[in-house]
This record gives C-alpha cells, structure tokens and sequence, in this order.
C-alpha cells in the first residue's frame, strides 16, 4: 500500500555534497586516475536521509477499477460485489380439456301416450319421463389435479318428436325439462321457452307435427362439478365422469282435428339431447403443470487484485440475492434450488434455496405478478432492505467466502402451489426469474484479504552505493478500516527476488475510519549478505494481509477511504562506500 516507485534522490543529493567536499581537497597536480584506488567511505555510524511522503492513496486508486468489473461503487462511494443472472422465459399451459360428442352418452326419454278421442274436445295425456346423458373420459390431462367449476362451450339441442296416428301433438304450457343442478344453460332466445336456473320451462303451447323434430337449442355453459354426486367429477387423475338425468314433464294434448281417425291414439313421445362436443375453457381447479425455469450461470469479471488471491477468506456482513420475478400465470409457484459458487472449476459450496434438505423457508413465486422482488440476505434484521418478500439465508456468505470465478443455480424445480385457481385451459402464461447478486463491501472478522505489489524503479539511485544495511522508516495514518500486515523481499530489475537480502517490516497499519482515523509507524530492514547486492536493488515486492478488528466490523469500503506514508526517512548505517572509479 506503500507509494510505489518511492526514489531517495536526496540521498544521491546528499552523496553529491559530500563529494564535492572530498575534491576540494585534491591537489590538481595529482592525476587521480592513475594508481590510486578512487574507493572512499563517507558517513558515521548512522546516516539519516529525509526521503519523501506521499499522496493520499484512496481505495479508489488501490482499486483502480475496470469499466466491466463486477466490484462498483453506489452513489455514495461504497463498493459491492454485484453480478447480474438472467432467466429464460418460459410459460406456463394446462392443454384444453374436450369432451368430444362421441364420448357423450346419450339416453333418449320415451313416452307412451295415450290419447282418449271425443269429438270437439282436446284429449290430454301428462308426460313423466327422464332422459339422461354419460361421460366416462380417461384422457383428461394429468396437469388438472382437482376439478371445481368450470364454463364452458358446447353446441347442444334439445331434440323432440312423437310417432303414431295423429296430424300434430301440442306441448302445453308450462311443460318443462330440468337439467342436473350443476349444469347453467342457456338458450338462443326463443320467446316460447324461459330457462331459470337449470330449467327449461315453455311460455306457451308449442305444436310438433308428425314427422317432424322440435330442436331447442340449449347451450351448456357452465359446469360446477362441487355439486355433482359421489363418483362423479374428476375422480382419478385424467378420469373425468359425468352423469347427468334430465326430467321430463308435463301435459300433451291433441286437438280433435289431430285425430287421423274418430278412434282413441296412443303415441310415443321421445326425448333426447343431442351434444356434439363440450370444451371445457375458465376453470377453476388445482393444477400441476410443468414449468420450467432456468437461470443463466454469471461469471465474475475484473475483480481488484486484493481479491483474487486464493487465501482471500471474505465474511461478508450481509450479502443480498434479488429474484426478479415476473408470473403472469395465475399459478402460484414453490421455488427451490441450489446455489453453486466455482473457482478453477471447482464447486466451492452448495447453498440450498427453498422448501429442501438444509434450505431456507418456502421461496413462493406469487401468481399474477410482474416485477415482483425476492430478498434473500444472511441477516435476520431485515431493515433498510426493499423488497416484496425477505428470506433469511444464514449460510448465504458461503457464496463469497472464496471469491469464485462463477456463479450458478442449478437443480432448479419449480411446482405448482396446490390451491384452488381459475385460469383458462390452453393459454400460455409467461414465467421469468432473473436474480441479482449485491455483496457490500462490508466485512466481519475473520475476512482475511491479501495484497501483492512492489515498489521498484530505485536502482538508478543505488547503483553506485555499497551499503549493507539500510532501513525506511515511516508514519501511516489510515482511514480504511482493515488492519494491515506487511511482509517484504528484495527485488532486482528483472523482478526476481534478491535471496542475498532480507527485508523485515517491523510494525503493523492498525485499522481506521474517516471518523477516527489510526496512525501507525513502519520500518522496513533492508540487510545485505553479499558485498554490492544492495547497488543490484531496484526495489521491494511485498505482500500485504489485511483483516477486520472487532471494533470496526460491518464498515463497508468506500472509495475515498485513504492510506498515508509521510515523514519517510531513509537511514543507512555503517557508512556508504561509493566507487569513482
């Protein structure tokens, strides 16, 4: 965290000096080339050199973020880990259900009648018969579990005619025909029959000739299967049987000109109700239909350097998943899967989402909603989260623990909430998920971050210098709250580490915030085993590991927190040999 590429150019200042003191002395009829061996020590025992401080270096410039990585600030500075899945759209269809005219049963009412012939009167005969109709169907779709009510389209009539001796029967008024109590029906608008309810009744006398077929066309609308008797109904997964008696009743007549023949008549009324398909539209039900939702795996991009070492342990406070969820279905939803954090392809954890084995409550994706918001969060306290619904997932820092290369969830199962609905058979319905990852930067003790770097670029400043011991010494005023371990190697100006030095960093950058910013004091020990190994120094690489005190958890990082190096101060000591050869 140290300014990189920090220069001791006083102290090549200071060397200068020194030199311009020695070469006062020399008497200039002596050819200092020849024969005498230019080599000298300056300094005593300690030399101190103010070397330079520095800028304040924000977590802005330590970040030093990508326009595409996965880490950015809010409106406020504060920096999240945040990652965008996206669902694909699916629907959500329970097929029709037809009930086809050849799987409709029909039993046609027949009446015996007997007519009594008086001259210039009507002779009467009363009409008490049933009709009835069966459908026994085993091709229902399975997606329909339970079955309520339902409306309905048909093209249905109700046939009558009569056969025997006579010109015309007349129905009087007042005769009726009930439908079974669970069927609405309706008619074409007749004025000579009034339908109430499930009752067919006629408004006035309506006359059959011989030969000839009255066709009522009567519509079966409406089905409420609730009422139908045991046995009846949805009574087995795609089994649908319905039963149904049709009472028929009232009084015939025949005029005495409807004789063929001045002699008693006896003839058979038939009644039958002629169905070619009923398709059932708006039911309402409980159903089990398939939906499929599935979820896009989110790769995690430009990541700051100090995340993405492999000993990087992150205890994130409160890390947040948003379900974006859009059901336009009126099927509610029960939502559960798994969510796989990988690195180097390696699964890291499972995270077990929903109603299952070591998962979180129920995750319900209502019915009828668009934009509707899934919180889940590791916190039990729920506070300043916006969303329609909060869960509460303890494990869910697990996700971030060990940054992962990518994201995924998988073993995706999504069933039908079993309650009763109304929806319309045959329609598509569209269903999507999306999800948003929200990881403030936000830490708890035990998150351990590590940063690697280096401060090169010195060695045109050491090159000529033969020193063995040299140490930087420096005050830090820090205002991130991270607690900071440094450790040090030497390098050369290949970047290899330089065996025959040993750099020790004696102290620690304690943690800090704006409100109460920490000081501390470093110094870095350079020692050389090797004569002239320090004039091959071009700088230090050094590894810094920084971790949450308890007394400054739960602070989120934010880009204008700040680390200062100032009053640095080079000391050398033993003296500094310098070569004018």
């Amino acid at each position: 965290m140290t300014n990189r590429g920090l220069k001791i150019n006083t102290l090549r200042g200071l060397f200068a000096l020194s030199l311009l003191g020695i070469t006062a002395c020399v008497d200039n009829a002596y050819d200092l080339s020849k024969d005498v061996d230019m080599t000298i020590t300056v300094g005593g025992e300690n030399l101190s050199i103010p070397g330079s401080n520095t800028d304040s270096i924000t977590l802005e410039k330590i970040f030093d973020l990508d326009p595409e990585s996965d880490v950015q600030t809010d409106a406020d500075g504060n920096y999240a880990l945040t990652m965008n899945g996206e669902g694909s759209e699916s629907t959500v269809n329970v097929e029709n259900v037809t009930i086809e005219g050849d799987q409709i049963a029909t039993e046609a009412s027949t009446t015996t009648l007997d007519f009594e012939y008086v001259p210039s009167q009507n002779a009467e005969a009363e009409v008490n018969d049933h009709t009835s109709f069966h459908v026994n169907k085993t091709d229902v779709t399975t997606d329909v579990t339970a079955l309520y009510y339902s409306d309905v389209t048909s093209t249905s009539s109700l046939d009558i005619k009569f056969s025997g001796n006579a010109r015309q029967m007349h129905l009087a008024e007042g005769f009726k025909i009930t439908f079974p109590s669970y069927l609405t029906i309706s008619s074409n608008g007749d004025s000579r029959f009034l339908i109430e309810g499930n009752t067919l009744t006629f408004t006035q006398d309506v006359a059959i000739r011989s030969n000839e077929t009255l066709s009522i066309p009567v519509s079966v609308t409406a089905i409420n299967f609730e009422e139908m008797g045991d046995n009846e109904g949805l009574i087995a997964p795609g089994h649908l049987v319905i039963n149904g008696d049709i009472p028929v009743e009232g009084r015939a007549y025949l005029r005495a000109e409807d004789f063929l023949t001045q002699q008693n008549v006896q003839l058979t009324l038939d009644t039958e109700l002629d169905i070619d398909n009923i398709e059932l539209t708006e039911v309402t039900a409980m159903v089990d239909p398939q939906v499929d939702i599935t979820i896009d795996p989110v790769t995690v991009n430009d990541l700051p350097e100090f995340l993405q070492d492999n000993e990087v342990r992150i205890d994130m406070t409160d890390p947040k998943i948003y379900l974006y969820v859009s059901n336009e279905s009126p099927v509610a939803v029960n939502f559960t899967a798994d969510l796989m954090p990988y690195k180097e392809t390696q699964l890291l954890h499972t995270i077990a989402l929903g109603n299952k084995e070591n998962g979180t409550e129920e995750i319900i994706i209502p019915a009828n909603r668009t934009d509707y918001v899934i919180c889940l969060h590791r916190l039990s306290d729920d506070a300043g989260i916006t969303a329609d619904e909060i869960i509460t997932v303890s494990n869910l820092n697990d996700l971030v623990e060990t940054i992962p290369d990518e994201i995924r969830i998988e073993n995706i199962e999504a069933t039908a909430v079993q309650e009763r609905i109304t929806m319309t058979l045959g329609r598509d319905y569209t269903v999507k998920t999306d999800y948003n990852v929200v990881a403030p930067l936000q830490f708890n003790n035990g998150t351990e971050i590590v940063y690697n770097d280096q401060m090169d670029g010195w060695n045109s400043d050491m090159e000529d210098l033969d020193v063995r011991h040299a140490e930087i010494s420096l005050d830090a005023t820090n205002t991130i709250p991270l607690g900071m371990t440094m450790t040090a190697n030497a390098i050369d100006r290949d970047g290899n580490v330089m065996d025959e030095i040993t750099a020790t960093v004696e102290g620690n950058i304690t943690a800090g915030t704006p409100e109460n910013p920490s000081s501390s004091k470093l110094t870095i020990r350079l020692e050389s085993h090797a004569d002239g190994a320090l004039k091959n120094m071009d700088g230090i690489s050094y590894r810094v590991v920084a971790e949450v005190p308890t007394e400054v958890q739960g602070q989120v990082l934010n880009e204008k927190q700040a680390l200062v190096l100032d009053n640095v101060i080079i000391t050398v000591r033993g003296g500094i040999t310098v070569d004018l050869n």
